[in-house]
């Protein structure tokens, strides 16, 4: 992970091992420990605040945990439409453009600008299953934390 991938007001945490039991395969904790080798760390950052490191140090569960577990997110769709049948092109191209938030977004990832999620992943095989396609093709796939969690 490089400090350049870091979502902007992404909380980090600075919560302990012996602190949060998580802490360890947690996201946000890791992004604290990247801030700190920078030669030059950050003066301020939002950042889960200590009392509620004390909470859960005292056994409560942490509703600030997320994964550090990399997503398979995909890259690009140039080619997703080249083998469908005439009869069923536009209406698979206009399922596929409603799992996106709009119309600029599924232009956006078809190019690879915008990482698919997996579950926009998801939700397209499911709609080429349903008009009985083989299986999606994407350009290429990138391992990456899942900043949305």
């Amino acid at each position: 992970m490089q400090i350049e991938e870091i979502p902007f007001g992404y909380a980090s945490c600075y919560a302990t091992d012996k602190e949060c039991a998580k802490a360890v395969h947690c996201l946000r904790r890791q992004v604290a420990r990247l801030y700190q080798l920078q030669p030059e760390p950050p003066t301020t950052n939002y950042c889960v605040t200590p009392a509620y490191v004390a909470q859960v140090a005292k056994g409560e569960a942490c509703r600030e945990f997320r994964s550090d577990a990399p997503m398979r997110y995909a890259r690009g769709m140039r080619r997703l439409f080249d083998h469908i049948p005439k009869a069923q092109y536009h209406s698979v191209r206009y399922d596929v453009m409603n799992v996106f938030s709009s119309e600029r977004a599924f232009y956006y990832a078809q190019k690879g600008d915008q990482l698919i999620s997996p579950e926009q992943q998801a939700e397209i095989t499911t709609i080429f299953n349903e008009y009985e396609l083989p299986a999606p093709q994407f350009d290429s796939y990138e391992q990456r934390p899942d900043w949305e969690q």
